[in-house]
């Protein structure tokens, strides 16, 4: 008697958070997607499982001491476009998983400064697999069993998949590795990650915060990528089931880079991006999301002793395909 009155109690409190979930889905109308360029606070339930591709692409065409654009004797340009592809699986008991690995492709146009050859141009290009990632996710609150919100933590490793050893044939002779390590696909390092998110779904909308800390270590080429601290703030909104809007608030750390040792001084800054997007949803099955970022603020480092500047973009463009199985 006492086994059949435990089972009937695991059922009834079974039936009442099904309930909980689907009056608050029907009380909150459309749930929008979540931000184009950043994350949220929610974990994938049991045997849910997402694909994603992500684009990015950028052009750094300005060199900057803080917010201040200054003289590039090199003339330095250089071109990024990075395609993300993810997967992410609930594996149950408040946990998920997301793999992820990357294709890139870069360019870097830059003149010769003095010299004989003065003022002539000259390109370095890089193309092909880039670094992977692998990150764990645990749920501490769910909105949709009574909490007042979501919210998660996570952890995981960049992977060193991306090659490091291409050199490089210009007008100014043979550049090896060593001496190119940001044109290189990977940081030959294996990294720390770090992450919290929160999101609160509202009728018809949902504000996301989440926030990503990834701790390097040093890598090929005697390269040291500096630390990176990732933040993102955004407020969806649900215009009907097929069409949403957001306004999402990104903000970039990045430390300085170290060679043998030594700071770069024109590496790294702080930035901050304006993301406007629009997500479309043809299906319950795949979506489509487009966001246009425009930076706000900038602050990049300056190397006063060689007067160099920091490259950086005013804009990025970012697009996400995601398919639900």
């Amino acid at each position: 008697m006492k086994k059949i009155s435990v089972v009937l109690i695991y059922l009834l409190l079974g039936s009442l958070t099904t309930i909980n979930a689907n009056g608050m889905k029907s009380k909150m109308g459309n749930i929008p997607l979540g931000n184009v360029g950043g994350s949220t606070g929610n974990v994938f339930p049991k045997g849910k499982s997402r694909f994603v591709i992500k684009n990015m692409s950028l052009t750094k065409d300005g060199a900057y001491s803080g917010d201040d654009e200054v003289k590039d004797p090199k003339n330095r340009e250089m071109n990024m476009n990075k395609t993300i592809f993810l997967y992410r699986y609930g594996l149950g008991h408040g946990f998920d998983i997301r793999v992820a690995t990357s294709y890139v492709k870069k360019k870097q146009t830059q003149t010769i400064p003095m010299g004989a050859m003065k003022g002539k141009s000259f390109d370095l290009k890089n193309s092909g697999l880039g670094d992977s990632q692998v990150l764990v996710r645990y749920e501490i609150l769910n909105q949709m069993k009574g909490a007042p919100l979501f919210l998660a933590v996570g952890a995981g490793m960049k992977l060193p998949t991306g090659s490091t050893n291409k050199s490089f044939s210009t007008a100014m002779g043979e550049k090896q590795a060593n001496q190119t390590q940001p044109m290189q696909l990977g940081s030959g390092s294996y990294d720390y990650i770090a992450e919290i998110g929160a999101s609160k779904i509202l009728p018809n909308s949902r504000i996301d915060a989440h926030m990503m800390y990834v701790l390097t270590t040093e890598g090929k080429n005697d390269y040291e990528f500096g630390d990176k601290l990732k933040w993102n703030l955004g407020y969806s909104y649900a215009i009907n089931k097929y069409f949403d809007l957001q306004l999402e608030l990104d903000g970039f750390h990045m430390g300085k880079n170290r060679f043998k040792g030594n700071d770069i001084n024109f590496s790294g800054g702080n930035f901050m991006y304006l993301t406007p997007g629009i997500h479309i949803i043809p299906s319950k099955k795949y979506d489509i999301s487009l966001g246009y970022s425009h930076m706000i603020y900038r602050d990049n480092n300056y190397d006063s002793t060689k007067k160099v500047g920091g490259l950086s973009e005013d804009y990025r463009w970012i697009l996400r395909v995601g398919y639900n199985f």
